[in-house]
């Protein structure tokens, strides 16, 4: 088992200027300025995240490529830098493609066949970057948000064939290039292709069309369904058991409150694992990892802890040491 993070925006202070810096923790400025003010500087410095995964015990950085970010204006000599120094720090290297509605890449589901094309042939030039760079392994969402009136069975087909068109094409585009291409589970909040079972029917049909994808099981999405009024089984680790060994090469490891059991009634995405602050406790992380490394014992777990509270920013070097320790004694 290999352990890794996107880093989300745990240490995008460290990057901004000392005034910036200074703003942000006496609450002059707010957490969304601190993203506005220091996620694209946080993005184009990828040695920096490498030294950062190094120095807390990771062996792997998954970089995000959703919108905003700097990678496709990269030189061909400063991709081939970042894979040097990568393989340097015995880092390994995986790419998160374009998922949120501020860019096109979301439309790899799209009815529309110009707006689809248009989008895989965006996804391609990430896949691009993502082989000069040395990337293992491509991560992508199968849609964006699904607005509610076009939640119908006929609708929901056409979605899946434009996204297994997609899959099909980018995915074609990766394994020639040495790449691993997954379908990730969306949340809840984006009306379909929630649930393992409709992401397997994507890889299915993708592999009978000749093209080998695997499926990143989110878990923390997965928890999201909460919010819509579904079941969140007391152990929901064994949601795993029905995906297939094949079908495992990287798992996204995340929790999710729901506002029912939250204390402010306010849900919240990604909180630290080892707060057991949300349903994924060390019980259900010892289940977890039992049942995954009987399919798949290779598989490489990438944690994608976020902050939300200023509390949680100035103590974030404790917190991310504290959690991958944690996930390290369960998962050894």
């Amino acid at each position: 088992m290999k352990l890794g993070r996107n880093f989300t925006n745990t240490f995008v202070l460290d990057v901004l200027t000392e005034d910036d810096r200074n703003k942000i923790l006496d609450g002059t400025y707010s957490m969304f300025s601190m993203n506005a003010l220091g996620l694209m500087k946080f993005k184009t410095n990828i040695e920096f995240q490498i030294e950062k995964a190094k120095s807390i015990g990771l062996d792997h950085v998954e970089l995000d490529c959703d919108v905003p970010n700097p990678y496709p204006d990269f030189s061909k000599k400063r991709r081939q830098d970042i894979k040097a120094f990568a393989k340097e720090k015995g880092i390994t290297l995986s790419i998160h493609l374009p998922y949120s509605g501020m860019g096109v890449g979301p439309s790899v589901a799209s009815i529309q066949e110009l707006d689809r094309s248009y989008a895989v042939k965006l996804q391609k030039e990430y896949v691009d970057f993502a082989e000069d760079i040395g990337s293992v392994n491509l991560i992508m969402h199968p849609s964006g948000t699904i607005p509610f009136y076009y939640i119908s069975d006929f609708y929901v087909k056409q979605f899946t064939e434009a996204v297994v068109k997609s899959f099909t094409e980018i995915g074609r585009y990766a394994v020639d290039k040495g790449m691993n291409l997954h379908i990730e589970n969306n949340v809840s909040f984006d009306g379909l292709f929630v649930e393992p079972e409709e992401c397997i029917d994507i890889v299915d049909k993708v592999r009978a069309n000749g093209v080998k994808i695997y499926f990143n099981f989110d878990i923390g999405h997965w928890i999201t369904r909460a919010e819509k009024g579904k079941e969140i089984p007391a152990v929901p680790e064994e949601k795993l058991k029905i995906i297939p060994a094949d079908y495992i090469c990287e798992f996204h490891l995340n929790d999710f409150i729901p506002s029912t059991i939250s204390a402010d009634k306010q849900f919240t995405f990604h909180p630290p694992l080892h707060t057991e602050s949300g349903p994924l406790k060390k019980t259900n992380l010892e289940g977890y990892w039992k049942i995954l490394k009987e399919k798949n014992p290779n598989v490489l777990i990438l944690l994608e802890t976020a902050f939300k509270k200023l509390d949680q920013v100035k103590d974030r070097e404790n917190i991310i040491k504290s959690e991958t320790a944690y996930i390290r004694e369960i998962f050894k």
